[in-house]
Protein backbone atom coordinates (compact mmCIF):
# COMPACT_ATOMS: atom_id res chain seq x y z
CA UNK A 1 0.00 0.00 0.00
CA UNK A 2 1.53 3.38 -1.01
CA UNK A 3 2.80 5.60 1.80
CA UNK A 4 0.73 8.69 2.35
CA UNK A 5 2.73 11.91 2.41
CA UNK A 6 2.35 14.11 5.46
CA UNK A 7 2.39 17.94 5.43
CA UNK A 8 5.88 17.85 6.90
CA UNK A 9 7.05 15.62 4.09
CA UNK A 10 5.61 17.98 1.49
CA UNK A 11 7.22 21.09 3.02
CA UNK A 12 10.81 19.78 3.34
CA UNK A 13 13.26 19.59 0.37
CA UNK A 14 15.53 16.61 0.00
CA UNK A 15 19.36 17.11 0.18
CA UNK A 16 19.61 16.25 -3.52
CA UNK A 17 17.08 19.00 -4.34
CA UNK A 18 19.04 21.54 -2.27
CA UNK A 19 22.26 20.60 -4.03
CA UNK A 20 20.50 20.91 -7.35
CA UNK A 21 19.35 24.43 -6.50
CA UNK A 22 22.85 25.42 -5.35
CA UNK A 23 24.40 24.07 -8.52
CA UNK A 24 21.90 25.98 -10.64
CA UNK A 25 22.62 29.16 -8.71
CA UNK A 26 26.37 28.61 -9.01
CA UNK A 27 26.00 27.94 -12.75
CA UNK A 28 23.94 31.13 -13.13
CA UNK A 29 26.64 33.01 -11.24
CA UNK A 30 29.34 31.65 -13.54
CA UNK A 31 27.37 32.58 -16.65
CA UNK A 32 26.50 36.08 -15.39
CA UNK A 33 29.98 37.06 -14.22
CA UNK A 34 31.78 39.67 -16.32
CA UNK A 35 35.20 38.39 -15.28
CA UNK A 36 36.33 34.92 -16.30
CA UNK A 37 35.84 32.34 -13.53
CA UNK A 38 37.70 29.01 -13.47
CA UNK A 39 37.33 26.28 -10.82
CA UNK A 40 40.17 23.74 -10.41
CA UNK A 41 40.92 20.89 -8.03
CA UNK A 42 44.03 20.43 -5.92
CA UNK A 43 45.91 19.02 -8.92
CA UNK A 44 45.10 22.05 -11.06
CA UNK A 45 42.56 20.19 -13.20
CA UNK A 46 39.85 22.46 -14.57
CA UNK A 47 36.35 21.56 -13.34
CA UNK A 48 34.34 24.68 -14.22
CA UNK A 49 34.88 27.17 -17.04
CA UNK A 50 32.53 30.19 -17.09
CA UNK A 51 30.99 31.70 -20.19
CA UNK A 52 33.22 34.81 -19.84
CA UNK A 53 36.24 32.46 -19.61
CA UNK A 54 35.17 30.78 -22.84
CA UNK A 55 34.96 34.15 -24.60
CA UNK A 56 38.26 35.31 -23.15
CA UNK A 57 40.36 32.21 -23.86
CA UNK A 58 38.56 30.85 -26.95
CA UNK A 59 37.98 27.33 -25.53
CA UNK A 60 34.67 25.49 -25.28
CA UNK A 61 33.99 23.61 -22.02
CA UNK A 62 34.44 20.26 -23.81
CA UNK A 63 37.92 21.34 -24.99
CA UNK A 64 39.26 22.61 -21.69
CA UNK A 65 37.47 20.96 -18.76
CA UNK A 66 39.59 18.10 -17.44
CA UNK A 67 42.85 19.66 -18.61
CA UNK A 68 45.40 21.29 -16.32
CA UNK A 69 44.97 25.01 -15.82
CA UNK A 70 48.61 25.57 -16.78
CA UNK A 71 47.44 25.17 -20.40
CA UNK A 72 46.12 28.72 -20.03
CA UNK A 73 49.51 30.08 -19.02
CA UNK A 74 52.61 31.05 -21.01
CA UNK A 75 56.08 30.37 -19.67
CA UNK A 76 57.45 30.88 -17.07
CA UNK A 77 54.07 30.62 -15.30
CA UNK A 78 53.28 27.29 -16.99
CA UNK A 79 56.43 25.50 -15.79
CA UNK A 80 56.18 26.98 -12.28
CA UNK A 81 52.47 26.37 -11.66
CA UNK A 82 52.59 22.75 -10.40
CA UNK A 83 55.33 23.70 -7.96
CA UNK A 84 53.17 26.49 -6.55
CA UNK A 85 50.24 24.09 -6.09
CA UNK A 86 52.39 21.42 -4.43
CA UNK A 87 54.03 23.94 -2.09
CA UNK A 88 50.67 25.33 -1.01
CA UNK A 89 49.14 21.88 -0.41
CA UNK A 90 52.10 20.72 1.67
CA UNK A 91 53.12 23.90 3.53
CA UNK A 92 50.13 26.21 3.28
CA UNK A 93 52.45 28.95 1.94
CA UNK A 94 50.39 31.14 -0.41
CA UNK A 95 51.96 33.25 -3.15
CA UNK A 96 48.95 33.82 -5.35
CA UNK A 97 46.11 32.12 -3.43
CA UNK A 98 44.27 34.59 -1.25
CA UNK A 99 45.94 37.53 -2.96
CA UNK A 100 45.70 39.19 -6.35
CA UNK A 101 48.39 40.09 -8.78
CA UNK A 102 49.04 40.97 -12.39
CA UNK A 103 50.09 38.03 -14.61
CA UNK A 104 49.99 37.01 -18.26
CA UNK A 105 47.62 34.41 -19.75
CA UNK A 106 47.51 32.54 -23.06
CA UNK A 107 44.52 32.03 -25.35
CA UNK A 108 43.76 28.99 -27.46
CA UNK A 109 45.31 30.68 -30.52
CA UNK A 110 48.57 31.17 -28.62
CA UNK A 111 48.20 34.93 -28.10
CA UNK A 112 49.30 36.21 -24.71
CA UNK A 113 47.57 39.03 -22.84
CA UNK A 114 47.95 40.74 -19.45
CA UNK A 115 45.36 40.09 -16.78
CA UNK A 116 44.55 40.57 -13.11
CA UNK A 117 44.33 37.20 -11.31
CA UNK A 118 42.70 36.54 -7.93
CA UNK A 119 42.61 32.96 -6.51
CA UNK A 120 40.58 31.79 -3.55
CA UNK A 121 40.61 28.47 -1.65
CA UNK A 122 37.15 26.91 -1.36
CA UNK A 123 37.33 25.53 2.17
CA UNK A 124 35.19 22.77 3.69
CA UNK A 125 35.43 20.58 0.61
CA UNK A 126 37.58 17.50 0.27
CA UNK A 127 39.50 17.27 -1.93
CA UNK A 128 40.23 21.06 -1.96
CA UNK A 129 39.04 23.21 -4.79
CA UNK A 130 40.22 26.59 -5.93
CA UNK A 131 38.38 29.33 -7.78
CA UNK A 132 40.14 31.92 -9.92
CA UNK A 133 38.85 35.29 -11.19
CA UNK A 134 40.59 36.61 -14.32
CA UNK A 135 40.14 40.12 -15.75
CA UNK A 136 41.61 41.10 -19.12
CA UNK A 137 43.55 44.36 -18.59
CA UNK A 138 44.87 44.75 -22.15
CA UNK A 139 43.00 48.03 -22.72
CA UNK A 140 44.15 49.40 -19.39
CA UNK A 141 47.77 48.44 -20.06
CA UNK A 142 47.64 50.04 -23.50
CA UNK A 143 46.21 53.20 -21.99
CA UNK A 144 48.89 53.17 -19.30
CA UNK A 145 51.58 52.65 -21.92
CA UNK A 146 50.21 55.49 -24.05
CA UNK A 147 50.09 57.71 -20.98
CA UNK A 148 53.61 56.71 -19.95
CA UNK A 149 54.86 57.32 -23.48
CA UNK A 150 53.08 60.65 -23.63
CA UNK A 151 54.57 61.71 -20.30
CA UNK A 152 58.02 60.59 -21.43
CA UNK A 153 57.68 62.43 -24.73
CA UNK A 154 56.30 65.50 -22.97
CA UNK A 155 59.19 65.53 -20.52
CA UNK A 156 61.66 65.09 -23.38
CA UNK A 157 59.99 67.87 -25.37
CA UNK A 158 60.06 70.15 -22.33
CA UNK A 159 63.71 69.33 -21.74
CA UNK A 160 64.60 70.05 -25.38
CA UNK A 161 62.59 73.29 -25.34
CA UNK A 162 63.78 74.19 -21.82
CA UNK A 163 60.13 74.62 -20.88
CA UNK A 164 58.45 73.66 -17.61
CA UNK A 165 54.83 73.72 -16.53
CA UNK A 166 52.92 73.73 -13.26
CA UNK A 167 49.48 73.65 -11.66
CA UNK A 168 49.20 75.44 -8.30
CA UNK A 169 46.23 75.48 -5.90
CA UNK A 170 46.21 78.57 -3.68
CA UNK A 171 44.16 76.87 -0.96
CA UNK A 172 46.74 74.14 -0.46
CA UNK A 173 44.04 71.48 -0.06
CA UNK A 174 44.90 69.89 -3.45
CA UNK A 175 48.32 68.62 -4.48
CA UNK A 176 50.27 70.96 -6.75
CA UNK A 177 52.15 69.78 -9.82
CA UNK A 178 55.58 70.99 -10.96
CA UNK A 179 57.17 69.31 -13.96
CA UNK A 180 60.72 67.92 -13.65
CA UNK A 181 62.01 70.44 -16.18
CA UNK A 182 60.58 73.31 -14.11
CA UNK A 183 62.62 72.10 -11.13
CA UNK A 184 65.71 71.99 -13.35
CA UNK A 185 65.05 75.52 -14.63
CA UNK A 186 64.75 76.90 -11.09
CA UNK A 187 67.69 74.83 -9.86
CA UNK A 188 65.82 73.00 -7.09
CA UNK A 189 65.48 69.35 -6.19
CA UNK A 190 62.29 67.56 -7.25
CA UNK A 191 61.62 66.72 -3.59
CA UNK A 192 60.64 70.37 -3.14
CA UNK A 193 57.18 69.76 -4.53
CA UNK A 194 55.39 72.92 -3.37
CA UNK A 195 56.53 76.39 -4.39
CA UNK A 196 54.50 79.16 -2.79
CA UNK A 197 54.08 82.22 -5.00
CA UNK A 198 55.09 84.79 -2.38
CA UNK A 199 58.18 82.70 -1.66
CA UNK A 200 58.83 82.47 -5.40
CA UNK A 201 58.77 86.27 -5.74
CA UNK A 202 61.15 86.76 -2.81
CA UNK A 203 63.41 83.78 -3.45
CA UNK A 204 63.82 83.69 -7.22
CA UNK A 205 62.57 86.82 -8.99
CA UNK A 206 65.29 89.42 -9.53
CA UNK A 207 64.80 92.48 -7.29
CA UNK A 208 64.74 94.76 -10.34
CA UNK A 209 61.76 92.83 -11.77
CA UNK A 210 59.95 91.93 -8.54
CA UNK A 211 57.48 94.82 -8.50
CA UNK A 212 56.60 94.40 -12.19
CA UNK A 213 56.05 90.64 -11.79
CA UNK A 214 53.97 91.12 -8.63
CA UNK A 215 51.71 93.62 -10.43
CA UNK A 216 51.29 91.18 -13.34
CA UNK A 217 50.29 88.42 -10.90
CA UNK A 218 47.73 90.75 -9.30
CA UNK A 219 46.16 91.58 -12.67
CA UNK A 220 45.90 87.87 -13.44
CA UNK A 221 44.26 87.11 -10.08
CA UNK A 222 41.75 89.90 -10.66
CA UNK A 223 40.80 88.38 -14.01
CA UNK A 224 41.99 91.46 -15.90
CA UNK A 225 44.54 89.71 -18.13
CA UNK A 226 46.44 86.42 -18.34
CA UNK A 227 50.07 86.50 -17.25
CA UNK A 228 52.53 86.94 -20.14
CA UNK A 229 55.79 88.44 -18.99
CA UNK A 230 59.56 88.10 -19.29
CA UNK A 231 61.75 88.66 -16.24
CA UNK A 232 64.96 87.54 -14.56
CA UNK A 233 65.44 85.07 -11.71
CA UNK A 234 68.46 84.55 -9.46
CA UNK A 235 69.29 80.92 -8.63
CA UNK A 236 70.94 79.57 -5.48
CA UNK A 237 74.38 79.64 -7.09
CA UNK A 238 73.96 83.32 -7.98
CA UNK A 239 73.49 82.76 -11.72
CA UNK A 240 70.82 84.78 -13.52
CA UNK A 241 68.29 83.38 -15.97
CA UNK A 242 65.75 85.06 -18.23
CA UNK A 243 62.28 83.47 -18.13
CA UNK A 244 59.17 83.86 -20.26
CA UNK A 245 56.24 83.15 -17.95
CA UNK A 246 52.69 82.51 -19.24
CA UNK A 247 49.89 81.65 -16.80
CA UNK A 248 46.17 81.95 -16.17
CA UNK A 249 44.03 81.89 -13.05
CA UNK A 250 41.11 79.44 -13.20
CA UNK A 251 38.19 80.97 -11.32
CA UNK A 252 35.20 79.28 -9.71
CA UNK A 253 31.55 80.39 -10.12
CA UNK A 254 31.91 82.67 -7.12
CA UNK A 255 35.04 84.31 -8.49
CA UNK A 256 37.47 82.56 -6.16
CA UNK A 257 40.72 81.28 -7.61
CA UNK A 258 40.68 77.50 -7.97
CA UNK A 259 44.14 77.07 -9.43
CA UNK A 260 46.92 78.67 -11.44
CA UNK A 261 48.02 76.91 -14.64
CA UNK A 262 51.18 78.11 -16.32
CA UNK A 263 54.37 77.46 -18.24
CA UNK A 264 57.84 78.88 -17.69
CA UNK A 265 60.24 78.99 -20.63
CA UNK A 266 63.95 79.48 -20.02
CA UNK A 267 64.91 82.01 -22.72
CA UNK A 268 68.37 82.78 -21.34
CA UNK A 269 70.17 81.38 -24.38
CA UNK A 270 67.83 83.25 -26.71
CA UNK A 271 68.37 86.53 -24.89
CA UNK A 272 72.13 86.07 -24.92
CA UNK A 273 72.03 85.24 -28.62
CA UNK A 274 69.88 88.32 -29.25
CA UNK A 275 72.33 90.50 -27.32
CA UNK A 276 75.28 89.08 -29.25
CA UNK A 277 73.41 89.47 -32.54
CA UNK A 278 72.54 93.06 -31.66
CA UNK A 279 76.18 93.87 -30.89
CA UNK A 280 77.28 92.27 -34.18
CA UNK A 281 74.53 94.11 -36.05
CA UNK A 282 75.60 97.42 -34.52
CA UNK A 283 79.22 96.75 -35.50
CA UNK A 284 78.20 95.83 -39.04
CA UNK A 285 75.97 98.89 -39.28
CA UNK A 286 78.83 101.08 -38.09
CA UNK A 287 81.10 99.51 -40.68
CA UNK A 288 78.50 100.24 -43.34
CA UNK A 289 78.34 103.90 -42.31
CA UNK A 290 82.13 104.16 -42.48
CA UNK A 291 82.08 102.47 -45.88
CA UNK A 292 79.44 104.92 -47.13
CA UNK A 293 81.46 107.88 -45.88
CA UNK A 294 84.53 106.43 -47.57
CA UNK A 295 82.67 106.38 -50.88
CA UNK A 296 81.51 109.97 -50.30
CA UNK A 297 84.90 111.24 -49.12
CA UNK A 298 85.66 113.18 -52.29
CA UNK A 299 82.36 115.04 -52.20
CA UNK A 300 82.66 115.78 -48.49
CA UNK A 301 86.21 117.05 -48.93
CA UNK A 302 84.93 119.41 -51.62
CA UNK A 303 82.06 120.53 -49.37
CA UNK A 304 84.48 121.34 -46.54
CA UNK A 305 87.16 122.88 -48.77
CA UNK A 306 84.72 125.49 -50.12
CA UNK A 307 84.05 127.21 -46.76
CA UNK A 308 87.70 126.79 -45.74
CA UNK A 309 88.80 128.50 -48.96
CA UNK A 310 86.25 131.25 -48.37
CA UNK A 311 87.51 131.71 -44.80
CA UNK A 312 91.08 132.07 -46.07
CA UNK A 313 89.99 134.59 -48.73
CA UNK A 314 88.00 136.77 -46.30
CA UNK A 315 90.82 136.59 -43.72
CA UNK A 316 93.30 137.87 -46.28
CA UNK A 317 90.85 140.64 -47.21
CA UNK A 318 90.61 141.63 -43.55
CA UNK A 319 94.39 141.85 -43.32
CA UNK A 320 94.57 144.13 -46.37
CA UNK A 321 91.78 146.35 -45.09
CA UNK A 322 93.31 146.71 -41.65
CA UNK A 323 96.71 147.70 -43.12
CA UNK A 324 95.14 150.59 -44.98
CA UNK A 325 95.50 153.82 -42.94
CA UNK A 326 91.97 154.96 -43.69
CA UNK A 327 90.25 151.53 -43.73
CA UNK A 328 86.50 151.25 -43.40
CA UNK A 329 85.48 149.38 -40.23
CA UNK A 330 82.21 148.31 -41.83
CA UNK A 331 84.12 146.45 -44.58
CA UNK A 332 86.21 144.63 -41.98
CA UNK A 333 83.12 143.66 -40.00
CA UNK A 334 81.44 142.39 -43.16
CA UNK A 335 84.46 140.23 -43.95
CA UNK A 336 84.52 138.89 -40.40
CA UNK A 337 80.82 138.02 -40.63
CA UNK A 338 81.54 136.02 -43.79
CA UNK A 339 84.38 134.22 -42.02
CA UNK A 340 82.02 133.34 -39.18
CA UNK A 341 79.29 132.10 -41.56
CA UNK A 342 81.70 129.94 -43.55
CA UNK A 343 83.22 128.52 -40.35
CA UNK A 344 79.73 127.58 -39.12
CA UNK A 345 79.00 126.02 -42.50
CA UNK A 346 82.12 123.84 -42.36
CA UNK A 347 81.50 123.03 -38.72
CA UNK A 348 77.94 121.92 -39.49
CA UNK A 349 79.18 119.54 -42.20
CA UNK A 350 81.77 118.08 -39.83
CA UNK A 351 79.23 117.83 -36.98
CA UNK A 352 76.74 115.91 -39.11
CA UNK A 353 79.50 113.72 -40.47
CA UNK A 354 80.76 112.92 -36.94
CA UNK A 355 77.21 112.13 -35.76
CA UNK A 356 76.69 109.85 -38.72
CA UNK A 357 79.87 107.78 -38.38
CA UNK A 358 80.09 107.78 -34.56
CA UNK A 359 79.70 104.30 -33.00
CA UNK A 360 77.02 104.80 -30.40
CA UNK A 361 74.12 103.05 -28.73
CA UNK A 362 70.84 102.91 -30.60
CA UNK A 363 68.57 105.66 -29.28
CA UNK A 364 65.00 105.94 -30.47
CA UNK A 365 63.06 109.17 -30.31
CA UNK A 366 60.15 110.87 -32.10
CA UNK A 367 61.39 111.77 -35.59
CA UNK A 368 59.80 114.00 -38.22
CA UNK A 369 60.72 112.28 -41.50
CA UNK A 370 60.48 115.43 -43.63
CA UNK A 371 62.82 117.29 -41.30
CA UNK A 372 65.12 114.24 -41.29
CA UNK A 373 65.46 114.51 -45.09
CA UNK A 374 66.24 118.22 -44.78
CA UNK A 375 69.02 117.45 -42.28
CA UNK A 376 70.35 114.70 -44.55
CA UNK A 377 70.51 117.05 -47.54
CA UNK A 378 73.94 118.36 -46.51
CA UNK A 379 75.56 114.93 -46.75
CA UNK A 380 73.53 113.59 -49.69
CA UNK A 381 73.58 116.69 -51.86
CA UNK A 382 77.37 116.98 -51.62
CA UNK A 383 77.85 113.56 -53.20
CA UNK A 384 75.09 114.24 -55.73
CA UNK A 385 76.74 117.45 -56.98
CA UNK A 386 80.07 115.68 -57.36
CA UNK A 387 78.39 113.20 -59.75
CA UNK A 388 76.37 115.91 -61.52
CA UNK A 389 73.09 114.67 -60.03
CA UNK A 390 70.24 116.91 -58.86
CA UNK A 391 68.64 116.07 -55.50
CA UNK A 392 65.02 117.09 -54.97
CA UNK A 393 62.79 116.69 -51.92
CA UNK A 394 59.03 116.25 -52.21
CA UNK A 395 57.67 116.01 -48.66
CA UNK A 396 54.03 115.80 -47.66
CA UNK A 397 53.11 118.09 -44.78
CA UNK A 398 52.02 117.71 -42.08
CA UNK A 399 53.23 114.21 -41.18
CA UNK A 400 53.05 112.31 -37.89
CA UNK A 401 56.30 111.44 -36.20
CA UNK A 402 57.85 107.98 -36.14
CA UNK A 403 59.65 106.51 -33.13
CA UNK A 404 63.09 105.67 -34.49
CA UNK A 405 66.83 106.16 -34.32
CA UNK A 406 67.46 109.14 -36.65
CA UNK A 407 71.06 108.20 -37.45
CA UNK A 408 70.04 104.69 -38.53
CA UNK A 409 67.25 106.11 -40.70
CA UNK A 410 69.73 108.51 -42.28
CA UNK A 411 71.97 105.54 -43.01
CA UNK A 412 69.11 103.74 -44.80
CA UNK A 413 68.25 106.81 -46.89
CA UNK A 414 71.88 107.58 -47.67
CA UNK A 415 72.45 103.98 -48.83
CA UNK A 416 69.46 104.25 -51.16
CA UNK A 417 70.56 107.66 -52.45
CA UNK A 418 74.09 106.36 -53.13
CA UNK A 419 72.62 103.42 -55.09
CA UNK A 420 70.40 105.81 -57.05
CA UNK A 421 73.38 108.01 -57.92
CA UNK A 422 75.39 105.00 -59.11
CA UNK A 423 72.43 103.80 -61.20
CA UNK A 424 72.39 107.12 -63.13
CA UNK A 425 76.11 107.32 -63.88
CA UNK A 426 75.40 107.04 -67.62
CA UNK A 427 71.97 108.72 -67.71
CA UNK A 428 71.45 111.76 -70.00
CA UNK A 429 71.44 115.23 -68.43
CA UNK A 430 67.66 115.67 -68.40
CA UNK A 431 67.20 112.49 -66.34
CA UNK A 432 69.98 112.97 -63.78
CA UNK A 433 67.74 113.60 -60.80
CA UNK A 434 67.04 111.72 -57.54
CA UNK A 435 63.74 112.49 -55.81
CA UNK A 436 63.10 111.80 -52.12
CA UNK A 437 59.45 111.76 -51.08
CA UNK A 438 57.55 111.33 -47.83
CA UNK A 439 53.85 110.60 -47.55
CA UNK A 440 51.26 109.13 -45.20
CA UNK A 441 50.60 105.48 -46.14
CA UNK A 442 47.89 103.06 -45.04
CA UNK A 443 47.81 101.38 -41.61
CA UNK A 444 49.23 104.50 -39.91
CA UNK A 445 52.62 104.27 -41.53
CA UNK A 446 54.89 106.92 -43.00
CA UNK A 447 56.39 105.94 -46.36
CA UNK A 448 59.72 107.27 -47.62
CA UNK A 449 60.66 106.68 -51.29
CA UNK A 450 63.90 107.21 -53.16
CA UNK A 451 63.32 107.51 -56.93
CA UNK A 452 65.94 107.40 -59.66
CA UNK A 453 65.78 107.47 -63.46
CA UNK A 454 68.70 105.16 -64.11
CA UNK A 455 69.00 101.85 -65.91
CA UNK A 456 66.65 99.97 -63.57
CA UNK A 457 67.14 96.52 -62.10
CA UNK A 458 67.84 93.37 -64.10
CA UNK A 459 65.20 90.64 -63.51
CA UNK A 460 67.82 88.15 -62.30
CA UNK A 461 69.06 90.67 -59.69
CA UNK A 462 65.72 91.43 -58.04
CA UNK A 463 65.43 88.00 -56.40
CA UNK A 464 68.73 88.34 -54.50
CA UNK A 465 68.83 92.11 -54.10
CA UNK A 466 68.50 92.14 -50.30
CA UNK A 467 70.74 89.12 -49.66
CA UNK A 468 74.00 89.87 -47.81
CA UNK A 469 77.08 90.15 -50.04
CA UNK A 470 75.03 90.26 -53.26
CA UNK A 471 75.96 93.30 -55.31
CA UNK A 472 75.75 94.53 -58.89
CA UNK A 473 78.64 96.97 -58.36
CA UNK A 474 82.22 96.06 -59.18
CA UNK A 475 83.46 97.61 -55.93
CA UNK A 476 80.40 97.09 -53.70
CA UNK A 477 80.33 95.11 -50.45
CA UNK A 478 76.79 93.79 -50.92
CA UNK A 479 75.88 94.84 -47.38
CA UNK A 480 74.13 98.18 -47.89
CA UNK A 481 70.64 96.93 -48.77
CA UNK A 482 70.84 93.95 -46.39
CA UNK A 483 71.72 96.25 -43.48
CA UNK A 484 69.09 98.78 -44.56
CA UNK A 485 66.38 96.13 -44.57
CA UNK A 486 67.42 94.85 -41.12
CA UNK A 487 67.29 98.41 -39.75
CA UNK A 488 63.82 99.01 -41.21
CA UNK A 489 62.56 95.66 -39.89
CA UNK A 490 63.93 96.43 -36.42
CA UNK A 491 61.84 99.61 -36.50
CA UNK A 492 58.69 97.64 -37.37
CA UNK A 493 58.61 98.61 -41.05
CA UNK A 494 59.38 97.02 -44.41
CA UNK A 495 61.63 97.82 -47.38
CA UNK A 496 60.87 96.93 -50.99
CA UNK A 497 61.37 98.19 -54.56
CA UNK A 498 59.22 98.77 -57.64
CA UNK A 499 60.09 99.84 -61.20
CA UNK A 500 59.82 103.57 -61.91
CA UNK A 501 57.09 104.80 -64.26
CA UNK A 502 59.41 105.60 -67.17
CA UNK A 503 62.83 104.19 -66.30
CA UNK A 504 64.83 103.48 -63.20
CA UNK A 505 63.64 102.18 -59.84
CA UNK A 506 61.81 103.22 -56.70
CA UNK A 507 62.89 102.01 -53.27
CA UNK A 508 60.22 102.37 -50.60
CA UNK A 509 60.28 101.80 -46.87
CA UNK A 510 57.62 102.35 -44.24
CA UNK A 511 57.74 103.10 -40.53
CA UNK A 512 54.87 102.91 -38.03
CA UNK A 513 53.91 106.26 -36.57
CA UNK A 514 54.54 107.03 -32.92
CA UNK A 515 51.70 107.96 -30.53
CA UNK A 516 52.83 111.60 -30.55
CA UNK A 517 52.07 113.52 -33.74
CA UNK A 518 54.30 116.36 -34.94
CA UNK A 519 52.92 118.72 -37.55
CA UNK A 520 55.12 120.19 -40.22
CA UNK A 521 56.70 123.51 -39.36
Amino acid sequence: MPRKHTRADRGAASPRTVRSHQELEFRALLDAAVDAIIVVDHHGTIEEFSRAAQQLFGYTPDEIIGRNVRELMPDPYRSEHDGYMHRYMTTGEARIIGTGREVRAQRKDGSVFPCDLSVGHVRGIDPPRFIGFISDITARKLAEERLRRSETELQLAQKLANLGNYVMHPGGDTADYFSPQLHRILGVDESERRIVRDEYLDRWVHPADRKRVSEAFSRMDAGQAPLDIEYQVVLKDGSVKHLHHIAQAMLGPDGTILKHVGTIHDVTDRRRAEDEARVLQERLTHFSRLSTMGEMAAGLAHEINQPLAAIATYAQACQRLIRQPDHDVEDVLAALEQINAQALRAGEVIRRLRNFVKNREVKREPVNCSRLLEDLRTLAETDARLHNIRLRLDCEEPLPTVYADPIQLQQVILNLVRNAIDAMSEAPEDRREVVLTTRMAADREVEITVIDQGTGLAPEATEHLFNPFFTTKSSGTGLGLAISRSIVRAHGGRLWHTPNDVCGARFHFTLPVSPAVTTGE
